[in-house]
């Protein structure tokens, strides 16, 4: 039974690395032709990964395989693990329009004997909800064989002389032609296809831009979490990368705001402990953010991070909580300076009225007297 070599390629462009050979373990005939005629002889390479629920729903068209290593270097458990922290599939096309995938979903399984699931699709194309396009191999161009007729050799004798010169003429005359019709060629292809060469730029959507933005983050987390070496992450977020390609409408959605807050969660989904920060920066679509594990951040810091970052309607909120209190001391203080001038007022009154009544008896006290010194002289006359 043949063994194929299992790599995976670490991010887009770079160079696969070796990670075990795995060898089927099932017996079973039907599985067996499958393993030796189906999939590449010698190499599989896991090309990327998805979090989407193709990779590792069951179907019917999918067919189940149980590997192992083929080496013993006890590799496979240590990328199943790896797989099963992030919750994502690796898979790898195979020509004509086949798709391998190990899935992060593993049945449970000793380290030292440790075997491995694996999905094969014959088809993807059939494939509920999955978007993948066959593996195509381009095939070298067979070049026909050259129909140009060189010179002739030179024959003996006069004749032959002037035959082989003008021959010689006509076809300097004809690779001539052929050369300036080549020459023109790619200008007036140029001319021609100026208006209706393709664009560059890949058309996208904003919900394309969140979604690719999202599982990047989370990636970049997950391996900061792992990385225990490491106690700051430096996230960069250029605004203008990810806005290309996007129409106006979705420009208008794809914004600076956003995409902090989306490494801000994406930070504190891995761990709450961790410290977001924002460094200075001089432009306006463009920001580092610094992720620090706990106890790693400097107090500077700290110190800024206390303050809060606040959106502007957390702010607005607490502006108006803060004047709500202010008006109801206002009102309260104002309140109090009423009764406290009713009560003085009150008091002044009741003053008033107190010397009006020891007026008005002092008043009848004299009058009384008046009567009886009056009274006492007239008995006295008489």
């Amino acid at each position: 039974m043949k063994q194929i070599k299992l790599m995976v390629t670490p991010q887009p462009g770079a160079k696969p690395e070796y990670i075990d050979d795995i060898r089927l373990v099932d017996d079973s005939p039907a599985l067996l032709a499958i393993w030796q005629n189906n999939l590449p002889s010698d190499q599989i390479t896991l090309e990327a990964y998805s979090k989407d629920s193709w990779a590792w729903k069951p179907g019917s068209d999918w067919i189940t395989l149980t590997v192992e290593s083929g080496t013993g270097r006890n590799k496979l458990p240590g990328f199943c693990d790896y797989l099963k922290q992030r919750q994502k599939s690796a898979f790898a096309r195979f020509p004509p329009t086949g798709i391998f995938v190990i899935s992060y979903i593993q049945p449970k399984s000793t380290p030292d004997a440790f075997r491995m699931q694996c999905r094969v699709a014959i088809d993807l194309s059939r494939i509920p909800n999955c978007n993948l396009k066959p593996l195509t191999v381009l095939k070298a161009a067979i070049k026909p064989p050259s129909t140009s007729v060189g010179p002739p050799r030179k024959g003996g004798g006069l004749l032959a002389k002037l035959v082989g010169a003008q021959e010689r003429t006509n076809h300097h005359v004809a690779m001539a032609s052929t050369k300036k019709k080549a020459d023109a060629a790619p200008v007036n292809a140029a001319v021609e296809g100026a208006s209706t060469k393709p664009s560059s730029v890949t058309k996208r959507t904003a919900a394309e831009v969140f979604s690719a933005f999202r599982q990047t983050m989370q990636d970049k987390m997950l391996d900061f979490d792992l990385d225990e070496s490491e106690e700051v992450l430096r996230v960069q977020v250029s605004l203008a990368e990810h806005v290309a390609g996007l129409s106006d409408e979705d420009k208008g959605r794809v914004t600076m705001e956003v995409l902090k807050y989306m490494v801000y969660e994406a930070a504190e989904e891995v761990n709450e402990e961790w410290i977001a920060h924002k460094e200075p920066s001089e432009f306006m679509d463009e920001v580092t953010i610094a992720i620090y594990k706990e106890g790693a951040a400097p107090d500077d810091v700290l110190e800024e991070v206390n303050k809060g970052e606040l959106p502007d309607e957390v702010r607005g909120q607490q502006r108006a909580i803060q004047e709500e209190r202010n008006r109801q001391v206002n009102k309260a203080e104002n309140r109090t300076s009423q009764l406290v001038e009713a009560d003085a007022h009150r008091q002044l009154d009741d003053g008033d009225e107190e010397d009006l009544a020891v007026l008005n008896t002092a008043k009848r006290d004299r009058r009384t007297i008046e009567d009886y010194e009056r009274e006492k002289k007239r008995s006295r006359g008489s």
